[in-house]
């Protein structure tokens, strides 16, 4: 049976399908269905991957976020070991001064 278009009285068409024009609708139907399923299937296998590149790159910010923190918080010292190794310094000089006063003293005894 071959396919027939007839126009319906009220203006609507109709058609009717061999059974071969049948096999070849069903085979068409079933390769689009496979093609969306392929499709969609690739799309969510790359939507996976791409949020676990993500997920590393949130950890690798994460680490760098802490490291950062930590030279930060070690830079914000730096005056302070500046400020410390002067009085250090002025110590040192200080008893330096001391230790040959000392040695005149002892010299005069």
């Amino acid at each position: 049976m071959p396919m027939e278009v007839q126009r319906e009285g009220d203006g609507h068409w109709r058609f009717a399908l061999g059974p071969v024009e049948k096999w070849i609708v069903a085979v068409a139907a079933s390769v689009l269905v496979s093609g969306g399923l392929w499709f969609a299937n690739s799309l969510t296998t790359r939507l996976d991957r791409q949020t676990e590149r993500l997920q590393a790159v949130v950890t690798q910010q994460a680490v760098t976020n802490g490291q950062i923190a930590t030279l930060s918080a070690q830079l914000a010292d730096v005056p302070a070991l500046t400020r410390e190794m002067a009085q250090a310094k002025v110590q040192i000089d200080r008893n330096t001064q001391d230790i040959k006063e000392l040695r005149q003293t002892r010299g005069l005894r």
